[in-house]
């Protein structure tokens, strides 16, 4: 449980949400994403903070509020709005916590401007800190990932840095916990200290501000040694990279610059110590199918041609003139299968050209609208100017026929390679299977450089799914050795024999 606060409600002894989303097989461990505040403080109009875009934040910024985190190698400037704390806490931790603190007891304010805060800028109704609770302790670690030590200012956009360095208690932290991937740094030194900081020798020359994924707001790092991972995990990875955090600053610093990129790589490649040769093997899989890893892993998102007999069947076309009879043979299957999409399949091998001519979405011209929309997908991955215009004005088609064939393109079926359901584009996709279309371009999330499979014409991929359904259903009930699993084509067939099926299971 959490409670959300405005980040000038914030006390010591808060718990506030520094990590989000930990991608593990591992994770997340019981209150990992929370971290004990020590110290606040608010800085009122700061100069240091200049007009510029920033993420949620007006241009003008009225006040920021600073915090000690414990085991945080720096303070965060919280922006402005809501942030989420911890609603209880470990009983165990809560005072480990307290007799463990990584900042020093005596405090004066940090910022330029900054007033050290003991109570809340406004009342709250709750005392400061969570409820205590007796947590489950996670399994113990044995080899955790290899890390290393290398200077703040050396920080690239990328590195897993380490914003809590131990959680009580430390065997029960996950495999890479605490680590958290950078994603955007600049540097402030020299005479520019003064505006940012009350004690500027504090900065030891230099500070490094990062956005890292899961903190909301800016960490400012002395120029001290931080500690980064040597391989991520890479599922986290490959997670954390299709959901950045925030890629650009909560708000401008004055004086502030942001570091070249390549430099950067190259201080690193001087600082990184090799991996052992099974480091990323080290990390638990959160998938039990290679190809889906696999997927996730290299997979790239977009258009491609796919199939017709690789989507899915649709999962419930509430609006089809032909439901009620999907909802009839639906209620013969088991409940617990997926069963609508089955449905579908087996009212697909029963309607007749008089069915599929009753609704509006069979009464265009698919064949050709899918050559259209395929042409113009290829046309638009090719990046050739001419070619898109020509395939984009679709002159050998009606109107109607071309703003369906842009729309396979711009609005389209959207389907990743494996999954078992449409997000996008049921109805069509029904349509263009009556119409006996063989591919059409597809959006989603794909391994690059992979041939298509064979296709199947409809009725005969509608046939397939249903006797594989009963097939599989027949396998649970009774058992894959049983001599009536064979008879899943007859149930498939004739469904009045589904309900002997009923009569046995009873």
């Amino acid at each position: 449980m959490r409670k959300v606060y405005r980040a000038e409600h914030l006390l010591p002894g808060d718990y506030v949400r520094t990590g989000f989303a930990r991608f593990s097989a591992d994770g997340p461990r019981e209150g990992e994403y929370y971290a004990r505040i020590e110290q606040v403080e608010h800085i009122e109009r700061p100069a240091f903070v200049i007009s510029g875009d920033g993420f949620g934040l007006d241009r003008t910024v009225k006040r920021l509020v600073g915090l000690r985190i414990q085991g945080m190698p720096g303070p965060v400037l919280l922006r402005a709005g809501d942030h989420h704390a911890a609603a209880a806490i470990d009983e165990e931790r809560q005072k480990w916590d307290q007799l463990n603190p990584t900042w020093p007891t005596v405090f004066t304010a940090m910022f330029a401007g900054g007033k050290v805060a003991t109570a809340p800028a406004w009342a709250r109704d709750e005392p400061p800190g969570p409820e205590a609770i007796r947590a489950d302790r996670g399994s113990e670690i044995g080899r955790r990932p290899m890390s290393f030590e290398k200077p703040a200012s050396a920080l690239c956009v990328g590195d897993y840095l380490q914003t809590q360095a131990c959680r009580f208690p430390a065997s029960d932290m996950g495999f890479d916990e605490g680590f958290w991937r950078v994603e955007w740094i600049a540097h402030i030194e020299g005479n520019a200290l003064q505006a940012l900081l009350a004690d500027p020798d504090w900065a030891r020359g230099r500070v490094t501000l990062a956005n890292v994924y899961g903190i909301s707001g800016v960490l400012v790092i002395p120029e001290t040694t931080v500690k980064v991972l040597v391989v991520p995990n890479p599922e986290r990875l490959r997670n954390d990279l299709d959901g950045p955090w925030h890629e650009k600053p909560y708000f401008q610093f004055e004086g502030a610059t942001v570091p070249d990129e390549e430099d950067q790589l190259r201080k690193d490649a001087a600082l990184r110590p090799p991996a052992p040769a099974d480091e990323a093997d080290l990390y638990p899989s959160s998938f039990s199918s290679t190809s889906d890893r696999a997927l996730f892993l290299d997979g790239v998102t977009g258009i491609r041609p796919v199939p017709v007999s690789r989507l899915p069947w649709p999962h419930r076309l509430s609006k089809c003139r032909h439901f009620k009879r999907v909802e009839a043979i639906e209620k013969t299957y088991p409940a617990d299968w997926y069963a609508g999409q089955v449905a579908h399949a087996e009212l697909f091998t029963r309607l007749t050209p008089q069915d599929f001519a009753a609704c509006p979405y069979h009464q265009v011209n698919w064949t050709a609208i899918a050559e259209a929309a395929t042409e113009l997908a290829a046309a638009e991955l090719d990046e050739d100017p001419e070619r898109g215009r020509a395939a984009y004005a679709m002159e050998h088609l009606e109107e109607a026929d071309r703003e369906w064939a842009r729309a396979l393109v711009h609005d389209p079926i959207c389907w990743d390679d494996n999954h078992d359901a449409l997000t996008n584009g049921q109805h069509r996709t029904c349509a263009l299977r009556a119409a006996g279309v063989a591919y059409l371009p597809v959006e989603g999330r794909h391994l690059p450089d992979t041939s298509t499979s064979d296709t199947v014409d409809a009725r005969t991929h509608a046939q397939q799914t249903v006797r594989k359904a009963w097939r599989d259903i027949l396998t649970a009930i009774l058992g894959p050795t049983h001599p009536l699993v064979e008879a899943a084509p007859l149930l498939a067939r004739f469904p009045a024999l589904r309900r002997l099926l009923s009569s046995a299971k009873r």
